[in-house]
């Protein structure tokens, strides 16, 4: 069966994209948090490593050089997963909104579509009767004549 066309199906197709785009910005925010995380989850491991140990004073210090390096990763590591958590959160934001408005476009169309196959319906009942009225009437001058 055909789907009678209407004034929305443009914006539906515009409004599917926009809910792709962002699907797919969301998909992207996703990954680079999971990078993110990923990063943070060595940084960690690798701060908490501790290799200071006995032996000379300028080994020593190289090792607790390193720690603090170690500790500033982290630290960046942290930031880094906050800044990729909110750009997460708001592409999330993005795709809920543009599911919404595509969602309410495709409901819209719909009636609408529903709407035009009902008036077609009535239309094709309205000239069946008709042409069943002009028939009886014909066949009824025909047999009492």
């Amino acid at each position: 069966m055909m789907f009678p066309k209407t004034r929305l199906d443009r914006l539906v197709q515009l409004r599917e994209r926009s809910e792709d785009r962002a699907l797919s910005n969301l998909a992207k925010a996703r990954e680079v948090l999971g990078r993110a995380q990923q990063v943070l989850s060595r940084a960690a491991a690798a701060a908490q490593a501790d290799h200071r140990g006995k032996g000379h004073a300028a080994q020593w210090d190289v090792e607790e050089a390193a720690h603090v390096r170690a500790l500033q990763s982290l630290r960046h590591a942290r930031g880094e997963v906050s800044q990729a958590a909110a750009g997460e959160a708001m592409a999330r934001q993005g795709y809920v909104e543009a599911h919404t408005q595509a969602e309410s476009t495709r409901r819209v169309a719909e009636r609408k579509r529903a709407e035009i196959v009902r008036e077609r319906a009535k239309a094709d009942t309205r000239r069946l009767d008709e042409i069943g009225t002009v028939a009886f009437n014909r066949d009824r001058k025909t047999s009492g004549a």
